[in-house]
């Protein structure tokens, strides 16, 4: 099969009309969220530095930087945006990789609010580009990490696609994007726990925004770039069969419906977030305590093992990706909260005293009950001899335990309101809503850019 081709006639001729209602729902709620986590994120370390170098390029005035009060080129601010989006690792996921939506959201609202264009525009551009990326994942399977950042390696493909559907590309261009796209793709796991991070969220934002505005201004590529002899399957998934079914379903079904998307509740690594569940669970069930505790144990499979590497904290960023701070913090505090990651809190003495108890072990008997399952076993001894156990798959924010309409709205006001205040907050959530009515899309950027 052509593949860069079948994708660029999905992209080209999708459209708002034919997407199933549910599907819009879900769009919004991710628009949603992506942008409360973004404000949020807006006020971390990394995500102000992209920010501050955007700013000093001094280009035209034509795209927001959400929370950081000034307007920029529409490739400066998908980068510090994309950035902010992911920078306090709050985002949302789905099904097979780590977050579909972080780099497509980014480059949409920049390139949709240098261009003028609507919520039902910004919806169609949304819903094509998590389309793209989620059938390429699912082309890939499980391999779609290999060592690779999927939300940049894969996400550059439907940053792209959603530009180049708000620029309204035709086919043989959006083939073009496409194969430019494809040498952007990057991002490796190497650099989890580091601000690198969420950059290579922000570069697969802009990189999107680069790709559809060249094609758009007639610079070529390889029109089989993704499936060709030395091309993105090719190369950075050498060892891979790639399935083409997800591809030839473009169109006719919709990953929105059957994987949807996976609300993070807490502000960490989402490989821990079925861990924390277990713990809050034995703290409101049993009343856990940290006094009771001699061990904790923590059991998961292979992915989650080479992922979450911390063992004790020496940054806050660090600290979303360690095991033993989480489960200390969850225990203790009964949250994770957006404050549990500042360098003071994850430095903490009884915090880090408590994490000594705790143990992260490789099982490779653990495995997936479905597609989406992400395996541990959490087992608590006792002082007293008792044992609590549990083993889940899933975590709470997902299809299978899914947050109430409150906590989403909670969720997007916890994040908003430190950069935008609580009048502004309330005006930007009524905003998104209503998102398909808005006739330019700028009435809400105008809000979300903040003020410094």
């Amino acid at each position: 099969m052509d593949v860069t081709a079948k994708i660029a006639e999905f992209v080209a001729a999708a459209k708002y009309e034919q997407l199933p209602p549910k599907a819009i729902g879900t769009a919004k709620v991710a628009l949603r969220d992506c942008l409360g986590v973004a404000l949020a994120g807006s006020r971390e370390e990394d995500a102000r530095i992209c920010a501050a170098l955007a700013r000093q390029e001094q280009a035209g005035e034509e795209a927001s930087a959400i929370g950081q009060g000034f307007k920029t080129s529409a490739l400066n601010a998908a980068l510090a945006n994309g950035t902010a989006a992911h920078a306090m690792d709050f985002d949302h996921s789905f099904t097979l990789m780590g977050q579909p939506t972080a780099p497509i959201i980014p480059a949409a609202i920049s390139l949709g609010e240098a261009l003028g264009v609507g919520g039902r525009k910004m919806i169609e551009a949304y819903a094509v580009g998590y389309e793209v990326t989620a059938k390429l994942v699912h082309s890939l399977r499980d391999s779609a990490h290999d060592g690779w950042h999927a939300p940049s390696s894969v996400g550059v493909f439907g940053a792209t696609a959603a530009c180049a559907k708000l620029l309204g590309l035709q086919a043989s261009a959006v083939e073009m994007a496409l194969g430019i796209a494809a040498s952007m793709a990057g991002g490796i796991v190497a650099n989890f726990g580091t601000m690198t991070k969420p950059l290579h969220v922000g570069l697969g934002a802009r990189n999107g925004v680069l790709a559809a505005k060249l094609a758009a201004a007639g610079y070529t590529a390889n029109g089989k770039a993704i499936e060709s002899g030395f091309g993105f399957y090719k190369v950075l998934h050498p060892n891979t069969p790639v399935d083409e079914k997800p591809i030839e379903e473009l169109g006719r079904s919709y990953a929105l419906l059957s994987d949807g998307i996976r609300i993070k509740p807490y502000p960490c690594g989402g490989l821990t977030h079925q861990v924390i569940d277990s713990v809050l669970e034995f703290r409101s069930k049993h009343g856990l305590t940290a006094e009771q505790v001699e061990r904790i144990d923590v059991d998961v499979a292979k992915h989650t093992f080479e992922r979450i590497v911390f063992k004790v904290p020496q940054t806050g960023i660090q600290g979303k990706f360690c095991m033993p701070y989480l489960v200390a913090r969850a225990l203790i505090d009964g949250k994770i909260s957006l404050h549990a990651f500042t360098e003071t809190a994850v430095r903490e003495p009884s915090i880090l005293k408590f994490a000594e108890r705790v143990q992260m072990n490789l099982d490779n008997n653990l495995k997936k009950t479905d597609p989406g399952g992400r395996p541990c076993r959490v087992t608590v001894r006792m002082k007293s001899g008792q044992i609590l156990l549990r083993e889940a798959q899933h975590a709470k924010g997902g299809p299978e335990f899914p947050m109430s309409e409150d906590e989403l709205r909670g969720k997007f006001t916890e994040c908003a309101r430190e950069a935008l205040g609580e009048s502004a907050t309330k005006e930007a959530l009524t905003m998104i809503e209503g998102f398909e009515e808005l006739a330019d899309v700028r009435a809400l950027t105008n809000i979300i850019r903040g003020s410094i």
